[in-house]
């Protein structure tokens, strides 16, 4: 099945992708953003404030062990992660509903940068001074009653996104 062991996921080249989790709280989704971090060779994950950091038996449920293989890094607050990244020259994203947000699909990336999106609480979402500490925001349309998405399958759009434009296009 083309399967890589994980001592060759932690040599194979990644995605210029790192994903920051600012104060998720369900176990469940730190372990799935975890899992599909791990399919598509995600740079690292940063876990910030309440998001909970492995080893935990809630994250390896849903992450299935990628929770060994992807690089993680936990920060106290998300503003730290935030300015850590761009110092290392990431263009930080924030996925978030807001004015000014750009739609998915309009969204330009650069083959030769490196990013970071972030993705916020369940019920608060993005909280606002990380925002406006981003170099822009993303937005997944959507076309029903509900205009939310669980954290982790936005994770899996957003990431199946990047790679898609970095990698595969």
């Amino acid at each position: 099945m083309n399967r890589i062991s994980a001592e060759e996921f932690k040599q194979a080249e990644k995605l210029p992708l790192v994903v920051v989790l600012d104060e998720v709280r369900s176990l469940h989704n730190v372990g799935s953003v975890f899992r599909s971090s791990d399919a598509f060779r995600v740079e690292g994950i940063c876990l910030c404030g309440i998001t909970a950091t492995p080893p935990q038996p809630e994250i390896h449920k849903t992450a299935l062990g990628a929770e060994d293989t992807v690089d993680w890094t936990y920060y106290k607050d998300t503003r730290e992660a935030v300015r850590h990244l761009h110092e290392a020259g990431y263009t930080v994203l924030a996925i978030e509903q807001c004015q000014g947000s750009t739609l998915l699909q309009d969204m330009e990336l650069d083959k030769g940068r490196k990013y970071a999106v972030v993705l916020g609480n369940e019920v608060k979402g993005v909280k606002q001074e990380v925002v406006d500490m981003c170099d822009g925001c993303i937005e997944i349309p959507q076309f029903g009653t509900k205009h939310s998405l669980n954290v982790s399958v936005t994770a899996g759009i957003i990431v199946w996104e990047f790679a898609r434009r970095l990698l595969i296009d």
